[in-house]
Order: C-alpha cells, then structure tokens, then sequence
C-alpha cells in the first residue's frame, strides 16, 4: 500500500469517494511548474514531459503529476514509456483503495477534480492497451470506469464498444448500444446500422438516414483508399464534421474492412451519388 499520508481515497457524499493526493511539501514550486507544463503542452511537448517528469519524480504521490507525465509522452508517440507511467500510476492509486470500497456500490466522480488524474491514467491504459490490440484489458478497464463514473465525462463507453467490435463480439455490442437507446452518437447510430448489416439485414433504410443524419461523411471515410488526419484545433469535435468522422473510423478501422460493410456502402452511398 501506498504512503497514506500524501495518497488516500476518502468518502464525500453519499456513495461518492474521491482521491487525496498532496504534493511533498519539500518542493515548493509545484503550482508554478504545472502552469509551465502546461503552457508547453502541444507547442514544446519535449520540454513538458522534462517538467511533468520531475514533478512526479520529487511528488511520488502525486497522481495528476503522472497523468500529465503520460499525456506529454502519449503526444511524443513515446507509446512504451507512456504505457509503463500509465500502468505503475494505475497500480499505485489502486493500492490505496480500501477494502470497504465497493465498485457496485461506490463512484469516483469525474465532478470531483481530484479523481480526474486517476480517471484520465485509466483512459491512457485503454488508448495503449487497444493500440496493442489488447482488446479485453482494454474493455476490463472500461467496464471499470463505467462503475467508476456513470456519467460518463471521457467517452469511455465508445472506446468499449470499439473494442468489443474488435474482438467481433456483436451480441456484447448490441447489448451495449441497447443500454444506451438515447444515446445519437455516431459510434451509436453507425454502430446500430453495423450490426443489422453483419445480420444481412435489408430492412436498414431508418437506420441508415438516422447515421446519415448524425454525420454524412462518414460513409465516404470508409470508402476512401488514404485517410488523412483532419486538422485538430482545440479539444471539442463537431458533430458531422471530417474530424469526427475520421476519429470514428481511426477507432474502428479493422472493422469497416468488413467486405460486408464497404459493399454496402459502395451500393448505398456511391450508386446513390453518381
């Protein structure tokens, strides 16, 4: 178990806990070296993993210190590294929760700003995990935040379903989509589309103008022979746009080289178009 003086998980309100991760007291600039972290994020990513490094280094206990850490490397495609910050992160705010912590019954609420280091080390695993084709750690971890966070502040349970696509178990995701009926995301409402497309479903026209309607690029995304990464300018993806479409088919790629799929695409959209 971790040193429970600058690391602990308390109990707030009702069933929601949160993390207590204090910075040793002997360094007294942290503040100011998360700010400049921060600032060089995206310009100079190089220069923050330096600082985020050495926060972490002198601050052990510091779990935002080691999200950051991973998110300058994750930047730097330095995928191994960044992987064994994530998982010693992980295991380290693990250590602390103790055993009167029950996952049925409890929440660690993204609302709480102390919980976001650890919620965003476990979304770091998911990325790297998936990225190795390491599909059931990767919906393990999922599964996880979901009773973690119900509200569901990260996406994470579009990640899952891309994941359990992955693994080709289309029973998992339509019990997944079916716990979500309002839910209009893309992933969602392509995802319905998907799986009557896998049962050779021809009934598909309400579904299909449903996705259409949610973003009418996406079609096309998949049909092309070379996908180029739209410009990125902020955190917030539009609806409908080609970023969206693009991050949508990036995470499920391996399943629109469906022969099944694309054909009725090619058939739908192109003959429909020309």
């Amino acid at each position: 178990m971790a040193n429970t003086e600058y690391l602990k998980l308390v109990q707030c309100e009702g069933n929601e806990w949160k993390f207590v991760s204090l910075p040793n007291p002997e360094d007294k600039h942290v503040e100011a070296k998360f700010y400049f972290g921060g600032m060089q994020l995206d310009r100079h990513n190089d220069i923050a993993e330096i600082i985020y490094r050495n926060i972490a280094d002198n601050n052990p206990y510091l779990i935002d210190a080691h999200s950051h850490l991973c998110i300058a490397l994750r930047k730097q495609g330095k995928s191994d590294e960044n992987l064994q910050v994530a998982e010693k992160t992980y295991n380290l705010a693990k250590s602390v929760i103790p055993e009167i912590f029950d996952i049925k019954k409890y929440e660690l609420p993204w609302k709480y700003v102390d919980n976001r280091g650890f919620l965003n080390v476990c979304y770091m695993l998911i990325i790297e995990y998936r990225d190795r084709n390491q599909y059931q750690k990767a919906i393990d971890i999922c599964n996880e935040m979901l009773r973690y966070n119900k509200s569901d502040d990260q996406g994470i349970k579009y990640l899952l379903l891309a994941s359990i696509f992955s693994l080709k178990n289309y029973q998992k995701a339509e019990e997944l989509i079916n716990q979500y009926p309002d839910d209009n995301s893309i992933d969602f409402l392509y995802g319905k589309l998907i799986l009557e497309i896998l049962k050779d479903n021809e009934d598909v026209d309400t579904l299909l103008e449903q996705a259409l309607e949610c973003n009418e690029l996406f079609p096309k995304e998949v049909l092309k022979t070379e996908h180029e990464t739209p410009e990125f300018m902020g955190e917030f993806i539009p609806r409908g746009s080609n970023l969206e479409s693009y991050i949508y088919w990036h995470n499920n790629k391996e399943l629109y080289k469906n022969e099944k799929i694309v054909k009725f695409f090619k058939n739908k959209i192109v003959s429909k178009n020309s």
